[in-house]
């Protein structure tokens, strides 16, 4: 059942993409900040666990995630 929605999904995705210069940029604004900024801070996160929350390594990890988001999103409202 998963693999059929996932397949359902990915079909309409490539449906609307016009080529694939338009997909390259689709991943690039979606699946490269997730592998290079905010799976690396989630790695990490556990090996400051006895750190306050308000520590500077914890508040760094925080506003990384956060900073990568947002430029992420923009990217993405951007190629719509």
């Amino acid at each position: 059942m998963w693999t059929f929605i996932l397949t359902l999904i990915n079909f309409g995705i490539a449906a609307v993409i016009p080529n694939i210069g338009a997909a390259m940029t689709l991943v690039g604004c979606t699946i490269n900040p997730v592998i290079g900024f905010i799976m690396p801070v989630f790695f990490y996160w556990p090996q400051i666990r006895d750190t306050p929350w308000y520590g500077p390594e914890k508040m760094k990890a925080v506003v990384n995630v956060i900073v990568i988001t947002v430029v992420s999103i923009l990217a993405f409202i951007n190629f719509f």
